[in-house]
């Protein structure tokens, strides 16, 4: 048996109890999901139960925290479980409601069929035997994916909450020139599983450097510190990353390998010398007091 949220951090003795809990708790929930006529089903069926009750009882600890769940009766457990993921369901339905206001769905197939597949789930789910399942097709890939690790209503809510962020950061930009940039960067966007944040927010990055160039250049009247640059340096292998174009990483990037390596050449020369290499480093500080402009 697979361990859960419940047990992972409990003494083996508790951990022991858990996993007999569960034995009964999957016994109970196999004679009601066959109306009382057999206690036995199909091993995928079986492991389809056993993982529904994981995850209603992995939610209800998770809104109470406090509560001993090993001291508490099977039928209560079972049904409380179900009450809480059907709360959460209700909610899940109203993310998918101001989802379905998203700004750009005629600019992406998948977006619009991955919305619509949505409305079946709260047809077809159900939080009694088969809560930790996601009974409809999502096809549209978002720029930051939901983590395996989260199941059933939770994992539609935690899509959804990115889903929505990634439409909030879209309205910012005025429509036209996201749909320039849409088209620019991929110009079968509509019909290809493409994420429609990831170009927009590319460009915005790349319009907010060229506007920090106007009061870079030499002689420089703003310096960029350690915080800004180093969110920079991830947004670029970010970027490389999401666009599938990781090679690029080092072309854009090769500054900060140079000033990387420069600066572990002039330790490393020193420590095993006593000279140096560079007249200062990182490198760009070696150019400076070579004389050459910025």
């Amino acid at each position: 048996m697979a361990q859960t949220d419940l047990t992972v951090s409990l003494p083996e003795h508790d951990r022991q109890a858990w996993q007999m809990k569960l034995w009964e708790l999957l016994r109970l929930q196999t004679e009601r999901y066959t109306s009382g006529q057999s206690t036995s089903v199909r091993t995928d069926t079986a492991q389809m139960l056993l993982r529904s009750i994981c995850f209603s009882l992995d939610q209800i600890q998770q809104a109470q925290p406090e509560r001993n769940l090993l001291q508490e009766s099977l039928d209560i457990l079972l049904q409380e479980g179900a009450e809480v993921v059907r709360r959460q369901t209700a909610r899940t339905q109203l993310q998918y409601r101001r989802a379905c206001r998203c700004l750009y769905q005629e600019e992406s197939v998948s977006l619009r069929d991955t919305l619509r597949g949505i409305g079946g789930f709260f047809h077809d789910y159900d939080p009694q035997f088969f809560a930790a399942e996601v009974p409809c097709d999502i096809d549209y890939q978002l720029a930051h994916p939901v983590p395996d690790k989260l199941l059933g209503v939770a994992w539609l809510r935690d899509y959804l909450d990115r889903l929505l962020l990634e439409d909030t950061v879209l309205r910012r930009f005025r429509p036209d020139a996201v749909r320039r940039v849409l088209a620019a960067s991929c110009p079968d966007h509509q019909e290809l599983l493409v994420n429609l944040y990831e170009p927009a927010a590319a460009a915005a990055l790349a319009g907010a450097c060229l506007g920090v160039l106007i009061w870079n250049k030499n002689p420089a009247k703003v310096f960029m510190g350690d915080t800004g640059s180093l969110a920079l340096g991830g947004a670029v292998a970010v970027v490389g990353l999401f666009s599938k174009s990781p090679l690029l990483i080092l072309l854009v990037g090769i500054m900060y390998v140079v000033s990387c390596i420069s600066v572990i050449m002039q330790v490393a020369a020193f420590k095993l010398t006593g000279k140096r290499i560079f007249k200062m480093s990182p490198f760009h500080h070696h150019l400076e007091k070579c004389g050459v402009k910025e």
